[in-house]
This record gives C-alpha cells, sequence and structure tokens, in this order.
C-alpha cells in the first residue's frame, strides 16, 4: 500500500488494540533500486531483531509466539507483499498473530533509522508523519460527463471512491429534444440550470469528503463556464486554493493528471510556507511562540499547538519523561552501515528514543493542530521545529 491510500478511517483502524504483541517494523529503502539484495538483507536484520524480541519478552503467549515465529516474522513472506513498481523511500510493516502482513510502501527523502517496536496496537506515527511530509491535497475535475475527485500524495493521485464521487451528471441534451428546431428548445433553455443542480450535488458530495479529509487544500479544474458556475455557488470557496482550466485534464492519467497540476501545487506550498513563517514572528510578538524541540514537545504535550512546523530532513532523539511532558535530546546515532559491518539490525540505545519527529506530528495530530514541514534551513534559529501557540 502507499501512501495516498491512506485515510483517517484507516489510521483508526490501525491504530485499535490487538493482542499483544502489534509488530511495527520500520526500514529505509532505496527508491531508485526498488527492493534491491540491499533492502533485503537490512529487513533480514530486523526479523532477526523481531524473532529475538519475541524469544525473550515473556508477555508473549505460547501460541502467539509460535504463530509469529513460524512464518509471519519470515523476511521472504513479508518481501513477497512489496510492490517494486512503486517508488518509496520507506517500508512500514505491520505484523500480527491473528491478521493478514500489511506493508506500506512510503515516498520519502528523509533519513529513515531501521526499528522493530512491540506493542497492543500498531504503531501509526510513522504513517501520520510520512502523509504530512507528503504534503497532502486534494483535486476536484468538473466535467459535463463526469466528475471526479482525487487525493494526491507527494507526486501520486489516487482516485477517491465515495462520498458520491465518481458523480454522472444527468444533464439532458439539447440533442434529446424533439425533432425541430433546436437553438431555442426547452431543453436548450433549461441546460443552464441543470448545470447549476448537478454542480450543488458535487458540492454537497464535496462536504462530506471534505470533513473526511480535513484541512486539505483543494485545487479544482473545469471548463471557464462550469468553473465559474461552480465558485459562485459552492459553500467552500474559502478552502479552495487554486483553480487551473481544463483543457483536456479530464482524460488525463493519474500520473498525467499529477504532473501537470505540480506547479500549481508546488507554488501554493511556496506560499503557505512564507506565510507560516510570518505567522511564526507574529506569534513571537505575542508571546504564543514555541521554538525548539523542547519547548515544542512540551507544547504539543500540553494541547497548545496551533500551528506546528519542523523542517523536512529534521532527526531528533531523545529521552522523554515519566509523565510525557519533558524531553531531554540527545545526539543523534549513526545509521547502522548495511551490509558492513554485519547484517543484524543493531537497536536503539534503551531509554533513547529516536523517532522524536514521528511522535510530535502524530501527538500534534490527534490534539487538532495543523502541520507544515518546511525547507531544512528555514527554522535554524529553533533548531529546526518551532510551532505557534493557542495561548
Amino acid at each position: 500500500m502507499d501512501i495516498s491510500e491512506l485515510t483517517p478511517e484507516t489510521l483508526d483502524t490501525l491504530r485499535s488494540s490487538r493482542p499483544y504483541p502489534a509488530v511495527t517494523m520500520v526500514m529505509p529503502v532505496d527508491p531508485r533500486a526498488p527492493f534491491s539484495e540491499k533492502d533485503r538483507i537490512l529487513l533480514r536484520g530486523l526479523c532477526t531483531e523481531a524473532q529475538r524480541q519475541l524469544a525473550e519478552d515473556g508477555d508473549v503467549e505460547r501460541d502467539v509466539r509460535l504463530a509469529l515465529r513460524d512464518g509471519k516474522l519470515s523476511p521472504e513472506s513479508i518481501a513477497e507483499l512489496v510492490d517494486p513498481g512503486v517508488p518509496a523511500g520507506e517500508l512500514v510493516v505491520y505484523v500480527s498473530a491473528s491478521e493478514p502482513t500489511v506493508v506500506w510502501q512510503v515516498p520519502t527523502d528523509a533519513e529513515v533509522l531501521p526499528r522493530v517496536e512491540f506493542a497492543d496496537r500498531y504503531l501509526t506515527r510513522y504513517l501520520a508523519a510520512a502523509e504530512q511530509r507528503s504534503w497532502p491535497y486534494l483535486v476536484l475535475v468538473l466535467d459535463q460527463e463526469m466528475c471526479r475527485l482525487w487525493r494526491g500524495a507527494s507526486s501520486r493521485l489516487r482516485e477517491v471512491q465515495g462520498y458520491g464521487f465518481p458523480d454522472a451528471p444527468a444533464i439532458p441534451s439539447p440533442q434529446d429534444a424533439v425533432p425541430g428546431p433546436i437553438p431555442r428548445a426547452q431543453p436548450y433553455e433549461a441546460h443552464e440550470e441543470y448545470v447549476k443542480q448537478y454542480l450543488r450535488t458535487v458540492d454537497k458530495n464535496l462536504s462530506r469528503a471534505l470533513k473526511a479529509h480535513p484541512d486539505l487544500p483543494l485545487f479544482v479544474i473545469g471548463g471557464e463556464k462550469i468553473l465559474a458556475a461552480f465558485l459562485e455557488l459552492t459553500g467552500h470557496r474559502d478552502l479552495v486554493a487554486d483553480t487551473l482550466p481544463l483543457t483536456g485534464m479530464d482524460k488525463d492519467t493519474p500520473a498525467e493528471l499529477a504532473r501537470r497540476i505540480a506547479p500549481t501545487v508546488e507554488a501554493h506550498r511556496a506560499e503557505q510556507v512564507a506565510e507560516a513563517v510570518r505567522d511564526l514572528q507574529d506569534a513571537r510578538s505575542q508571546s504564543k511562540y514555541a521554538g525548539g524541540p523542547a519547548e515544542v514537545w512540551t507544547a504539543v504535550a500540553d494541547k497548545r499547538v496551533q500551528r506546528l512546523l519542523i523542517e523536512e530532513d529534521l532527526l531528533i532523539a531523545g529521552r522523554i519523561g515519566g509523565d510525557g511532558r519533558d524531553l531531554v535530546t540527545v545526539p543523534y546515532p549513526e545509521p547502522v552501515t548495511v551490509p558492513q559491518p554485519k547484517e543484524d539490525f543493531e537497536p536503539p540505545e534503551p531509554g533513547v528514543d529516536t523517532d522524536i519527529v514521528e511522535q510530535l506530528v502524530e501527538n500534534a495530530v490527534e490534539s487538532g493542530a495543523l502541520i507544515l514541514f518546511v525547507p531544512d534551513g528555514t527554522l535554524a534559529d529553533a533548531a529546526g521545529v518551532a510551532a505557534t501557540l493557542r495561548y
């Protein structure tokens, strides 16, 4: 599965309680050579570490241990689920004794540290952070033959199948009128009103989709007349990030459509980053600013963050206090070199979390904060992470 398939419903399902242990494994992969021999060696190391933890964990019941040991934690069975045609820089693997193994292939340019973690639920912080890094957005294509909604993530688009989409209109054509002069026939007179009724239905469906995908920028594509009519009647005008002329995009493949709208999406993202940085300066003067990992961590824990900004390639390691509000950062560990010096996975130092960025993002999302990854160097005076506060 790739990150464009991630929905709030999917995250809720992954986060639901499961018999211990629900195993989460994370590893980097080379997007230029999908699942190369180097990647397979690292996967074997991860599975070896998972088997070691399984054997030493006294809380694992015998039948669960046997089910995981005898097949589920086999690198060969996991490798079979990887699609070499999906470009990815990170794999997130979810394994449990009673459910099929799920592999998520995540596009990322950020450095990824291999991890194996046991819990009573799958850890979704890696997917949540990856989704935010991919800068998700929605694309509505308006057309009198078929209106479609797409969800974008990174450079990929996936059509939304639900909430009333795709939607084929029931707009009569003037050619369907009784024989005779067409130009002023009744179907022709009513055509514009049929279009508006149809667009009201599309807007109603869009309301449901936006509720399920909150805070995503919306790009609307359409012909001049239908686009103008939609913008006039929609109740979501303030959520439209930009509009584009249709010019054949209704016939584009998802990959073609993603390429054609990429400049518009990138321009909007640059504007959003500039606006967020300006808001940080205003927040300083209003004492609604937090900067640096420790200060931001506490603000997120207290649910005070309105918008969290993180540099794209930032890595943070640290020790979290017992009440979860305090963070003491430590130097980030050097990544394990694979296949040298050895094949086995080396776990992080005990007590040190190397996924502080992912935890920050997931905790902020759950508290209702907005997340924005910004180019490296944008937050140099705040060690790569800053936030505007609600109070």
